[in-house]
């Protein structure tokens, strides 16, 4: 039904209705051109088969005196039978030329009326040719018992031939005259065929034309709306589209000049409010600008007297032996501790955004690193007897180019988160080279896991949902790994306890095929 409604409408709109009548003006001059072509045509055929049975008069001809000539070459003495079909054929051939039918597998129209006259002179010369056959021939065969009314032999072929042949050339002159009357017809026939083809052709292109014209003209109105949107798209809006009459390019064109007209009223509303966007934004720059200033120069300043805290709470606690002294004293580094961490985190932070973190690789023992970071961190598990670090050292030893600093910094990271939320259980940590160009770290521990509203967001700045960490490490960690060219990745483990996370680098190998040139053709091969 929604397509019968839009057909309706397209039929009921002026638009439509022009062109739909030139469609049909069209179509209706295509057919008739077509129907007179054809119908000419048709003549030129009919025509032809006429000319080939006229034609076909002469031979029939021949071939009846050539079934004569053999009669009277044996001597009269066979019959006459061949002589009959051969003119039973002629005489068929003859009326069907006039009266029209199918004959040798060929359709015939009845003979224009004009050829009738020609056709009679060749019928009458048949007719007296058969005649002389009938009365020479075929009737003296029939009395051959009458001596009286019998002439001899010699008399009758002297007699007989003379007059057969003259009257066969009779009609063979008049099937001639037919045959050329026909064929000059049939040429002026193609000729004016052909005229009128030309003629038809002349009309077909004035008609495409004329259609093309008033198409173009009924369709200006699309092409200026079209020329206008072209505009638009530059960016001018200073433009209108002129319009007149009413029918449906017309309002479309009204609508167009309204929508540009609302266009100009909102982009320029739009121009001032990024005018005052731009001003704000400046401002906020500012802010954020002054902002990790004083955050960078507080975090400095935080670093200057955590070093002497923690060299003097060292040399405290190996002097201390009170156990509740020691305890505070413990309390007092511990925190001191995190406290440096989070201003090397701040600083950190700091030159990722100002683009200055700078690497300093070499060759370094990954085995060696994590050995070093676990040892380091053990201090901070609180539960020793609940809670263990398991590390799988792999052998030969397992080599990386890297910043030796700062992949600590991300294996601590880590295992300080493991840590963090892992109460009891266990914690392990392993490299692993499946190939020979890149090197995997895995963290895995039995803890909380990832809480499901963090896990999309685990490495961007400031992701977490506790209240003992500021969210920077797993950021930072990201950046680092990122810039040795590796990737760092974290799910919940399959079972529901605890969380894996994972990172891979480069191993020393692949630096080396780097280095000597091999760099599209490094090969995987398995460990």
């Amino acid at each position: 039904m929604k397509y019968d409604a839009n057909a309706l409408r397209l039929i009921r709109s002026k638009i439509g209705l022009k062109i739909g009548a030139l469609v049909v003006i069209q179509i209706i001059f295509i057919i008739s051109s077509f129907s007179v072509l054809a119908y000419y045509e048709s003549q030129g055929t009919h025509l032809g088969n006429s000319i080939n049975i006229a034609g076909k008069n002469r031979f029939l001809t021949s071939n009846l005196m050539l079934q004569i000539s053999e009669y009277f070459l044996e001597d009269n003495t066979s019959d006459v039978s061949k002589i009959n079909l051969a003119m039973n054929e002629l005489e068929s051939n003859i009326l069907a030329l006039r009266e029209g039918g199918k004959i040798s597998d060929i359709t015939l129209k009845p003979l224009p009326s004009e050829f009738l006259d020609s056709w009679n002179t060749v019928y009458q010369n048949w007719v007296s040719l058969k005649t002389t056959l009938i009365n020479s021939i075929i009737k003296p065969i029939g009395n051959t018992n009458s001596a009286s009314t019998t002439p001899t032999l010699a008399v009758i072929d002297k007699v007989t031939k003379t007059a057969l042949e003259a009257k066969a050339l009779s009609l063979v002159g008049s099937s001639n005259v037919l045959v050329t009357q026909l064929g000059e017809y049939a040429r002026n026939t193609s000729q004016n065929l052909m005229f009128l083809q030309i003629i038809f052709a002349v009309l077909n292109i004035v008609v495409a034309v004329i259609v093309l014209y008033i198409v173009m003209k009924i369709l200006k109105p699309v092409f200026a709306l079209t020329s206008a949107t072209s505009e638009v798209r530059k960016g001018n809006l200073d433009i209108s589209v002129k319009t007149k009459g009413n029918d449906e390019l017309s309002v479309l064109t009204e609508s167009f000049n309204s929508m540009l007209s609302s266009i100009r009223n909102h982009v320029k509303e739009l121009n001032e409010l990024k005018n005052q966007l731009q001003k704000t934004n400046e401002e906020l720059k500012n802010k954020n600008r002054l902002m990790d200033e004083f955050i960078n120069i507080a975090a400095h300043e935080l670093r200057t007297p955590i070093q002497p805290i923690l060299g003097l709470a060292g040399i405290l606690q190996s002097e201390i032996k009170d156990p509740g002294q020691r305890e505070l004293l413990d309390v007092t580094l511990r925190n001191a501790k995190r406290l440096q961490r989070l201003t090397e985190d701040i600083l950190d932070v700091t030159k990722i955004e100002c683009h200055t973190l700078e690497l300093h690789t070499e060759k370094v023992n990954i085995n060696e690193k994590i050995r070093n970071v676990i040892r380091d961190v053990r201090s901070q598990i609180h539960n020793p007897d609940k809670l263990k670090i398991v590390f799988a050292e792999t052998k030969p030893p397992i080599y990386v180019r890297a910043d030796k600093p700062r992949i600590y910094q991300v294996i601590a990271n880590l295992l300080r988160n493991a840590i963090k939320f892992t109460k009891e259980g266990t914690i392990s940590i392993n490299a692993d080279m499946k190939n020979t160009t890149e090197v995997t770290i895995i963290v895995k521990d039995t803890g909380a896991g990832i809480h499901p509203e963090i896990l999309p967001r685990l490495f961007t700045k400031f992701a977490t949902k506790s209240s003992m960490g500021t969210g920077l490490g797993l950021y930072i960690s990201k950046v680092i790994v990122e810039a040795h060219a590796g990737r760092i990745w974290a799910e919940n483990n399959s079972d529901g306890k605890g969380a894996t996370f994972a990172f891979t680098l480069p191993s020393y190998y692949r630096y080396l095929l780097i280095r000597w040139g091999y760099k599209q053709h490094i090969i995987t091969i398995a460990s």
